[in-house]
């Protein structure tokens, strides 16, 4: 449902961003915020919580430091196009054509979860029934995010998309 003051928010910081970028539509929202579409293909996502905030944020500074802004293990990833720490609003690509990963809102950045080994069964077995024949593909990207110290805590296929099987 959209958020009046998060419309607000999204609509202060792309007239802060000077670029003459106006709201196209609204996505969604979720347990970390609202997102709308822009007219120039780009995504305005509104945090709700400073945690989710900076952990995207910092995620998307930490793969471009890396050289990493295009696809990560064949996954496109957006690129940053800026943001607002006052506002806490995020702009980057709009994903649409997968295979994509989006939402960095969940990670942890250079601290590895202290997982138990239940815990990690657990994991598995709910990554198995999500994504099925393709969850070697994500634990083998969210691997590779670990190699950048970004540890991937909620793979959902509505953020981790593979292409249609026809």
């Amino acid at each position: 449902m959209e958020n009046s003051r998060d419309l607000e928010r999204a609509r202060q910081y792309l007239s802060l961003s000077g670029k003459g970028v106006k709201i196209k539509e609204f996505l969604g929202d979720g347990t970390d915020g609202s997102v709308w579409a822009t007219d120039r293909n780009t995504a305005v996502k509104v945090f709700k919580a400073e945690r989710g905030y900076f952990n995207e944020r910092d995620a998307y500074q930490r793969l471009a430091d890396f050289g990493v802004t295009e696809k990560i293990d064949g996954f496109w990833i957006p690129e940053m196009h800026g943001f607002d720490d006052e506002l806490m609003v995020i702009e980057m690509d709009l994903m649409q054509n997968p295979p994509y990963i989006i939402d960095f809102a969940k990670v942890r950045i250079d601290r590895p979860p202290d997982f138990s080994e239940e815990t990690q069964r657990d994991i598995d077995e709910q990554g198995r029934e999500r994504f099925e024949e393709n969850w070697p593909a994500v634990k083998s990207l969210m691997a590779t995010l670990e190699s950048y110290q970004i540890y991937y805590l909620d793979p959902q296929p509505h953020n981790i998309a593979f292409p249609e099987r026809k």
